[in-house]
């Protein structure tokens, strides 16, 4: 009985032990045709992943992951001459911007300070 008991417990314990420690790559490509253009990708068996493509000028690309509690989390990005740019639901959204902020900038713009030329009052220009 004790060795059943033993062997029981051993087996949850294996059962409990996080996939990540036996998780093994199940699929990966990388492709390069000496032209500066390339495309690589994986995917491993504990829900981890990520692919890109691109060029010198343009990469686009994912990676997404699964948390504990089952949910797929993935990031799409595009990288090029102006910046990085993920795009995700997992990323904060800035609120929009209140009306009476965007009237007073509009306000602004439509009517200049009288010194919009960045002279001083001793007449010299900054």
């Amino acid at each position: 009985m004790i060795k059943f008991l033993f062997a029981l417990t051993f087996i949850a314990l294996v059962a409990a032990m996080d996939d990540d420690a036996h998780a093994h790559v199940e699929n990966a490509f990388k492709k390069d045709d000496g032209h500066g253009h390339f495309a690589f990708g994986f995917d491993v068996t504990n829900g981890i992943g990520a692919s890109e493509k691109g060029d010198e000028k343009e990469v686009t690309g994912e990676y997404h992951y699964v948390t504990k509690d089952g949910h797929v989390m993935k990031v799409t990005y595009t990288a090029d001459k102006d910046g990085f740019h993920p795009h995700s639901d997992l990323l904060p959204v800035a609120p929009p911007i209140p009306e009476a902020i965007l009237k007073g900038l509009e306000y602004i713009r439509t009517h200049p300070h009288k010194d919009a030329d960045n002279s001083h009052k001793d007449g010299h220009k900054n």
